[in-house]
């Protein structure tokens, strides 16, 4: 489902107090079609386009995305990163979009009924997890999932999921290798540090060796000197 939103002053001012910066090119009274379960945490940046999708805290995009993209917190998303085009059938008499969608052309001669559905047509969100990085000029498959603390790396072609703390590359893209170690992994995932304000941990040396970070992070928590992050969020 999708809602029309007008980005007047009182959106503006609630966003700017947000700390969330706007897509240059969405200007002041811009009608904009966006996805009514939209949800912005504070301290995000939007850098390219016009569009807005739900991005968690400390994430950014160089890139314009899909407006059903879903991003969680601290993520880093390169410049020209795209989304690969929907799949036309290949087994009716034509490949064309005719037989299922008049939105290129707009005939007016259409008889109704006369279109049948493409499966392959219906738009799937992209789910980007916590803590991804995207280089630059990747292309990504509508409906993949990209797991928590993944590396995508420049030029890429991404067409199935991406498991958590892996590192892909390639056309189309294939594991390079894991971050860490996998009982690293799952220490981080169970702590799940993104779900926490940096601002919060910053006693803890954030250059640290993992082991140390985790283990400090860890204490942190019990002792309840550092609480879990609830950030103000912008909904439509």
């Amino acid at each position: 489902m999708f809602k029309r939103v007008t980005f007047g002053f009182r959106i503006r001012k609630q966003l700017k107090n947000n700390r969330v910066t706007l897509p240059p090119r969405l200007s002041l009274f811009q009608r904009v079609r966006l996805p009514s379960s939209l949800k912005i945490e504070e301290n995000v940046a939007f850098r390219a386009g016009y569009l807005l999708w739900s991005m968690g805290s400390y994430s950014y995009s160089y890139s314009q995305l899909e407006r059903n993209t879903i991003v969680g917190r601290y993520c880093s998303i390169a410049k020209d990163v795209t989304i690969l085009g929907y799949q036309h059938p290949l087994h009716r008499f034509t490949t064309s979009t005719v037989t299922y969608s008049n939105d290129e052309f707009a005939l007016s001669g259409l008889q109704q009924g006369s279109l049948k559905e493409n499966k392959d047509y219906v738009p799937q969100p992209i789910i980007i997890k916590n803590d991804v990085w995207i280089g630059a000029n990747v292309v990504l498959k509508p409906g993949i999932t990209i797991g928590n603390g993944a590396v995508i790396a420049a030029n890429a072609v991404v067409t199935k999921d991406v498991p958590d703390y892996a590192i892909v590359g390639g056309i189309p893209s294939k594991l390079i290798k894991y971050r860490f170690k996998e009982e690293v992994i799952n220490d981080l995932l169970d702590i799940k540090w993104w779900e926490y304000d940096f601002l919060d941990f910053q006693s803890i040396p954030l250059d640290s060796d993992i082991n140390d970070f985790i283990r400090d992070f860890k204490q942190s928590v019990d002792s309840n000197s550092i609480k879990k992050y609830h950030p103000k969020t912008f909904t439509i």
